[in-house]
């Protein structure tokens, strides 16, 4: 399963918790049905949320590797950020 934001965002939010700036953190779009199946693997999307238990049963019926992808939307992560301990992100 990958969760798709185009960035290493949880990594981005505690280098900018702990440094003030993200750094190699965004690369962009990438198909993952592409990048599975280059891969050998089968590639399915979740595009909304009527699609989750029929692309994660097919996942599961399917023989091999396979690769699900889902968006996600990390916006608000700053705020369980902040109310960690401040020794746990340094």
């Amino acid at each position: 399963m990958v969760w798709i934001d185009g960035t290493y965002n949880m990594v981005a939010i505690q280098e900018k918790l702990k440094y003030g700036r993200s750094s190699g953190t965004d690369f962009g779009p990438i198909d993952y049905i592409k990048y599975a199946e280059a891969f050998g693997a089968t590639g399915l999307m979740i595009n909304k949320p009527d699609d989750i238990v029929p692309v994660m049963k097919k996942a599961f019926d399917t023989q091999g590797p396979v690769i699900v992808g889902a968006h996600v939307d990390y916006r608000d992560n700053h705020e369980l950020f902040e109310m960690l301990h401040e020794d746990s992100i340094h």
